[in-house]
């Protein structure tokens, strides 16, 4: 009888410890393949507006952006910030898009929306910067809801 328990203890266990580690292989999978259905149609996107908004052209810049967000910028700062950007000069190349999350019907100042963020590496003529660009989903199409450019040449250096 005794015997008989313990093996009863030893299947629970087992059984356990099955059952952790398939949450866990579930959890990566699914986080390894959260962007794969965004990636299709985002990554051109993404690609193509890199390239538009690397001519630092404010024009050009709001083309791609939701409407409804263009009309709460400021024109001035927008060209002002357009203008800093343009410090890190031409595009010579950009990596892959990485995805980093969706927000699915998420409350914005414009409303519940659909919002794929993702980052890109970028190698401009004088420095590298990470562009964060947050995505308005529209069907399969996609506008620019934000951007920001993060990069060593647009901070300040501290003389030495």
């Amino acid at each position: 009888m005794r015997k008989l328990n313990f093996k009863k203890y030893l299947a629970m266990i087992a059984l356990w410890f099955i059952g952790i580690g398939a949450t866990i292989g579930a959890s990566i999978y699914l986080a390894n393949h959260e962007g794969d259905e965004y990636d299709k149609y985002a990554i051109p996107y993404i690609q193509k507006a890199v390239a538009e908004l690397s001519e630092w052209d404010p024009e050009k810049a709001k083309a791609l952006m939701a409407e409804e967000v263009v009309a709460k910028i400021p024109e001035e700062k927008f060209s002002r910030a357009m203008s800093f950007f343009s410090q890190l000069g031409a595009l010579q190349s950009m990596e892959e898009p990485s995805f980093n999350k969706a927000f699915i019907d998420q409350q914005t100042d414009i409303g519940k929306q659909t919002i794929v963020e993702y980052d890109v590496n970028t190698h401009y003529e004088h420095g590298d910067a990470e562009i964060n660009l947050k995505l308005l989903q529209k069907g399969s199409d996609y506008e620019i809801y934000s951007f920001n450019f993060r990069s060593e040449k647009l901070t300040p250096q501290e003389e030495k």
